[in-house]
């Protein structure tokens, strides 16, 4: 499971295929295997999230191509 807090900006986040608009100080919660994925809102205004992962484990799919990746795999030490 995964849960994301607008930092900053407005999103389009689209779960499952139905899209909603979320502002700054909201929060969702993803249950795991769920297709899902937030775009910035503006075309001029930035977009600041923060996850949250319910394991140290989890992983991404990239549903377009069906690669998976550990999360901490993302980024450097």
């Amino acid at each position: 499971p995964e849960s994301v807090v607008i930092l900053e900006g407005e999103a389009i986040i689209e779960i499952d295929g139905q899209e909603h608009a979320v502002t700054t100080f909201d929060a969702t919660y993803v249950d795991a295997n769920v297709p899902h994925r937030f775009r910035n809102a503006s075309d001029t205004e930035p977009m600041r999230i923060l996850w949250t992962y319910a394991s140290i484990d989890a992983t991404r799919t990239i549903v377009k191509t069906g690669v998976t990746t550990r999360i901490d795999a993302e980024h450097d030490g």
